[in-house]
C-alpha cells in the first residue's frame, strides 16, 4: 500500500482508505504526519518508492545566470546588480514536479492572471 505525502508516494502499513472510513481516515492522517515529522530527512529518503530531486540540485537564479556567464565568457555583473536579493531565493525547475523533494505543490495559475 502507498501512502501519498506532497506528491512523494511513501512506503505504509495498510490501506487507511479501505479499512477505516470517516474520522477514522483523519486521526491515521494525522498519527502518519507525527511519524514523519519526526524522521529526519535520511530516514524519509528511505521510504521513497521512486526517484527525487533534492531542492539543492536546482540552482537559483543567481547561480544559473553566473554559470551562463561563465560559459559565454560575458560579465554579467551589471545584470546581477539590484536582482540580488530575489534572485538568491528563486529557481526556475523544468521537469517532472512530482519528483521535486518538497513538502507542497501549490497551483498559482489563477494568481497569475491577476498579476
Amino acid at each position: 500500500p502507498l501512502v501519498s505525502l506532497g506528491n512523494l508516494q511513501l512506503k505504509a502499513a495498510a490501506s487507511h482508505t479501505t479499512m477505516y472510513p470517516g474520522n477514522k481516515r483523519k486521526k491515521l492522517w494525522r498519527e502518519e504526519k507525527e511519524r514523519l515529522l519526526k524522521m529526519t530527512l535520511e530516514e524519509r529518503r528511505k521510504e521513497y518508492l521512486r526517484d527525487y530531486v533534492a531542492l539543492k540540485n536546482i540552482p537559483t537564479w543567481m547561480e544559473d545566470l553566473k554559470s551562463k556567464s561563465e560559459s559565454d565568457g560575458e560579465n554579467a555583473k551589471e545584470d546581477l546588480q539590484g536582482k540580488k536579493s530575489l534572485s538568491e531565493k528563486v529557481s526556475l525547475y523544468r521537469g517532472d514536479i512530482t519528483l521535486l523533494e518538497v513538502d507542497a505543490i501549490v497551483n498559482a495559475g489563477r494568481w497569475l492572471n491577476i498579476l
